[in-house]
């Protein structure tokens, strides 16, 4: 930040310091909102682990297993 006539430099050091934390707020917010987007984005697209109706698997013993959901 470049200085300012007449404006002492812990003056200068606070404006810069804060101006500095104003830059990364901003920053995270737009990732925040970013990320936000990513997942809204993601979600549409999810489909159920196990839609309605009957399923058939089977046990750790190899055997036919139905399962109504």
């Amino acid at each position: 930040m470049p200085s300012v006539n007449g404006v002492s430099s812990p003056a200068m050091d606070y404006a810069s310091e804060a101006y500095s934390a104003n830059l990364a707020k901003a920053a995270q917010q737009q990732k925040a909102e970013q990320d936000l987007a990513l997942l809204a984005e993601a979600a549409k697209n999810v489909t159920p682990a196990a839609s309605s109706g009957s399923h058939t698997t089977t046990d750790n013993l190899g055997q036919n297993i139905n399962i109504n959901v």
